[in-house]
């Protein structure tokens, strides 16, 4: 599927005038079926010639685009929450493995660190006081782990569940490292050596070497989409394991100059995407037999925060004050994703950009500004890329079969707002394959 397919509605109608002027009428076409629905109908209805019939173009040409337009609105307005943040900035947003839940972390006094947990559209406290947390991972709407400040031990790492704290290590050795959740409890990743602390429902707190698989430190880390797997990286190492540190996935080398290693996310569970301490991105291929094949490469700046946002097409960083984003599979510079654009986000008040593991959710964080008469004001908006309305807002080409089968149950549920413009786009999608 071309680019121009996730751009805008005015660099959409610009490829799509290029292509008119040069005559170029299959990939006209072929853009037209790619793009959300809402710009196929209405450019569909634009074509010099009618489409023939029965084709998706004629579909497209057929319906009524004031119907499709409103369904695109209405899913605009349904997938986005906004919630007004308590504090300057939010830190540490981690969503949960297998549970639709967040945690924030923010400091609304230089005294006062509070940790929120969003669990059906309602916040609860997971921690409130005056101990600085240095990491935060959400595990699911029982489960938090954190490494924060020690009165008496220095640094802990600490595990909240239905509102008690139970201490799982202590020491200097927690400086620097990352918890995060996964199908199997949580991992903790060292900054210092390659030790990870691993706990589970099943299984107490127990302490995994990672040197055997070549790491020599275990922060910088990754959970596959489906909790199942964490990726590592150090120095020029990135390794795979299992959620339990078991077994080793796959392994390979960052060749010069992409390494070392500073930060690493999933764009599906057998792809794997490393930002690069001196810049440069990396694309690798989870493959049997421990392999981790290197698909491609490309310069940037160097990243921080690096996320991948299936939904919207993109991975990214904060580089330079700014958030910049990149194709998954070219890893090409690309603009900002549409709907931050159509929303109105400026580029320089946006603190944090996050995606959930497994692709479901967003999180844009950082500030509004209402105007000249007044301050920008903290913001967070959040993003469920699973709400029945959700694909109306995607580029019909880049619809999977996960896609398709949601929205035909969506469709065909009497209680699904809009389901006759869901059908039409399940008809679009699915013509012709």
């Amino acid at each position: 599927m071309e680019r121009v397919a996730w751009a805008d509605a005015r660099r959409i109608d610009r490829q799509v005038v290029r292509y008119l002027d040069g005559g170029h009428v299959e990939p006209l076409h072929r853009l037209i079926r790619s793009v959300p629905l809402a710009d196929g109908v209405r450019l569909a209805r634009r074509l010099p010639a009618p489409p023939p019939d029965g084709s998706a173009l004629a579909v497209l040409a057929a319906a009524d685009e004031l119907t499709v337009r409103d369904a695109a609105d209405a899913a605009a307005r349904a997938v986005r929450t906004d919630h007004e943040l308590r504090a300057r900035d939010a830190h540490w947003l981690s969503f949960g493995v297998g549970d639709p839940v967040l945690t924030v972390t923010t400091r609304e006094r230089p005294d006062l660190t509070r940790i929120t947990m969003l669990d059906g559209g309602t916040w609860h406290d997971v921690y409130r006081g005056t101990l600085k947390h240095h990491a935060v991972g959400c595990v699911d709407a029982e489960n938090v782990v954190a490494v924060r400040d020690d009165p008496a031990r220095g640094l802990a790492l600490v595990h909240y569940a239905a509102g008690t704290e139970r201490l799982v290590m202590a020491g200097q050795v927690l400086l620097g490292t990352r918890p995060a959740g996964t199908a199997a409890g949580f991992v903790a990743g060292g900054a210092l050596t390659p030790t990870v602390a691993v706990a589970g429902p099943d299984r107490q707190p127990d302490i995994m070497d990672l040197a055997r698989f070549g790491l020599e430190t275990a922060a910088q880390l990754a959970v596959d989409p489906t909790g199942q797997a964490v990726a590592f990286g150090d120095g020029t190492a990135v390794v795979v394991t299992d959620a339990r540190m078991e077994h080793l996935v796959a392994r390979n080398v960052v060749p010069s100059p992409y390494a070392p290693v500073r930060g690493l996310t999933f764009t599906d569970p057998h792809t794997l995407v490393v930002g690069g301490a001196n810049g440069g991105l990396s694309r690798w291929r989870i493959s049997p037999h421990e392999a981790l094949a290197l698909e491609a490469i490309a310069e940037a700046p160097t990243l921080s925060g690096l996320f991948a946002i299936p939904a919207w097409g993109v991975i990214g960083g904060r580089a330079g004050g700014e958030h910049q984003y990149f194709d998954p599979d070219t890893l090409a510079p690309v603009t900002a994703p549409r709907p931050l654009l159509d929303a109105g986000w400026d580029p320089r008040l946006i603190h944090t950009v996050a995606g959930s593991a497994d692709g479901r959710f967003a999180v844009v964080d950082g500030h509004l500004d209402p105007g000249p008469d007044g301050a920008p004001a903290p913001a967070m908006a959040h993003y469920d890329f699973h709400h029945p309305l959700a694909r109306l807002l995607r580029p019909v080409g880049s619809l999977d079969a996960s896609d398709l089968t949601a929205l035909a149950d969506a469709a065909a549920d009497p209680g699904t707002p809009h389901r006759e413009t869901l059908a039409l786009l399940h008809a679009v999608a699915t013509a012709g394959r």
